[in-house]
């Protein structure tokens, strides 16, 4: 089944996002988180694409073990960076092969070693995709906060509006902290006319670690009540009050009829248990 037509048979689509591992082959990690994530039932789980566009085979490997080992829906990440059209032919049938349906479009993170030959932007990737392998579903990233390269957030908005011209169909939202963003969000993509489904990307910060990468990495914003949270607690303390914190988004979020929240577990399978089970009786 393709993500967006969950959306026509489900209250609310939840669904769980794992990073495959550096190296080929080495698949223990990932493997453990599926594991926990299995019983849980999500309605699609979708695996990270290595950074600078490295990693494919690894994410085609781990979509893999997703579909034939644990009878998950997959969806691949594919990134624009370093990506031709020769190696994107090669990637699409791999995960054809596979079995895999459904592929988030990114242009990818920028990193020393990027580069950029057919293809500099997400939806140019999602057009090829789309023009050359139909039977592809395909989902594509946004930023409450706008895009941090984007002039602003309505000139995100209309890049983000192309995407779905060029044929992606379901979105996924970057992680952020006060729903009041995604709510701004929301409305304003409405005024453009976006009509793509939405899930909402929602991380539970366990450590004080985890809150110093993802402020430097993603420049997200951070309400008060946040930042008391991360300067109250440490430990078990964080790590529980970091659940109860992203347990309290998604109930606001469900509550204010969003339909889809996207748990980014980081492979962390106890996390992402603690979060499923306590809206279980939301998804029926």
């Amino acid at each position: 089944m393709y993500i967006r037509e969950l959306f026509y048979k489900k209250k609310v689509v939840m669904s769980a996002e794992v990073f495959p591992p550096k190296k080929n082959g080495m698949l223990e990690g990932v493997i453990r988180a599926l594991k926990e994530i299995k019983p849980l039932d999500p309605d699609y789980v979708s695996i990270t694409y290595g950074a600078s566009g490295s990693g494919g085979m690894t994410t085609a490997d781990v979509a893999s073990v997703v579909i034939d080992a644990f009878d998950m829906t997959a969806v691949a990440h594919m990134t624009a960076v370093n990506m031709t059209k020769d190696l994107l032919e090669e990637r699409l049938g791999m995960l054809e092969r596979k079995g895999v349906k459904s592929i988030l479009t990114l242009r990818g993170d920028i990193v020393e070693d990027s580069r950029f030959y057919d293809f500099r932007h997400a939806n140019e990737l999602a057009k090829y995709i789309h023009d050359k392998y139909p039977s592809f579903e395909l989902l594509g990233a946004c930023y409450p906060e706008g895009h941090p390269e984007a002039a602003s957030l309505d000139a995100d908005l209309d890049m983000i509006k192309l995407k779905t011209e060029c044929g992606v169909s379901h979105l996924v939202t970057q992680l952020f902290f006060d729903n009041a963003t995604f709510y701004g969000f929301a409305e304003k993509a409405e005024k453009k006319g976006i009509k793509a489904s939405v899930s909402a990307g929602i991380m539970p910060i366990t450590s004080v670690q985890q809150v110093e990468r993802i402020v430097s990495m993603c420049g997200v914003q951070i309400p008060t009540a946040f930042a008391k949270m991360c300067a109250t607690y440490q430990g078990e303390d964080l790590y529980k009050a970091g659940i109860d914190y992203a347990c309290g988004q998604i109930r606001d979020l469900i509550d204010n009829g969003v339909r889809g929240i996207h748990l980014y577990t980081m492979n962390k399978g106890d996390v992402a248990r603690e979060v499923f089970t306590r809206f279980e009786g939301d998804r029926k």
